[in-house]
């Protein structure tokens, strides 16, 4: 598996779209613990280093997988309290399109390329908000948010299916899945050898986040 600079191999996306989970409340949250905030307290969620990154999609011959090896940057997600418009989220996701390891040396140099790594070293994912608070408890549940993905030099807004659940007293799980296309980002798909193989425009991006309650 993985690790964020990380991800699974072929991750599929199981989130059920426009499906969410009731509003969460509870009052006066020990320090530590993951109940929410009835209002507009901030909750600080710091990223750790087991989140993982994968993109996935397919050529004219078959399917390949590129993943991230380790996520080092310190990074932190705040999450305020409900308001008519949802959850705000505020925080990002800025991975090194250098690491991306596509476990076949061609292809990755191929993928580097076409995504602009040399002028645009960076993908970022800044995370806007959820539709409803999760439940955070020990079974999954789903619920959508929006972010802005920044890649080749273009930023474009889409909606992401998530998946929650808590992993222990003070850390939770946050998956979120969506299909993207090169052309999204005004992107050639990579080829190789001469164009003999050709990948296809579609990808699937699934990154799963491992948060901390600061």
């Amino acid at each position: 598996m993985y690790l964020f600079k990380s991800l699974p191999i072929l991750g599929l996306c199981f989130a059920s779209p426009g499906l969410t989970t009731p509003g969460f409340r509870t009052a006066g949250p020990a320090k530590g613990s993951l109940n929410m905030p009835e209002k507009k307290e901030e909750i600080t969620w710091i990223v750790q280093k087991s989140s993982s990154l994968l993109i996935a999609g397919h050529t004219n011959l078959s399917h390949f997988s590129c993943g991230v090896p380790g996520y080092e940057e310190p990074d932190t997600l705040i999450l305020e309290g409900e308001t008519p418009g949802g959850i705000t989220l505020r925080g990002s996701l800025r991975i090194d399109i250098g690491s991306f390891d596509c476990r076949n040396r061609l292809m990755t140099g191929e993928l580097r390329k076409a995504l602009k790594y040399a002028q645009y070293p960076l993908l970022t994912i800044a995370f806007i908000n959820l539709e409803q608070m999760p439940l955070f408890n020990d079974r999954l549940q789903s619920v959508r948010g929006g972010v802005d993905v920044g890649l080749a030099g273009v930023c474009r807004q889409f909606e992401i299916d998530y998946t929650s659940r808590r992993i222990d007293v003070t850390t939770v799980e946050l998956e979120g899945c969506r299909a993207f296309s090169f052309s999204d980002f005004r992107i050639q798909p990579p080829r190789k050898m001469g164009g003999l193989i050709r990948v296809d425009d579609s990808l699937q991006v699934r990154f799963t986040l491992f948060l901390k309650r600061a």
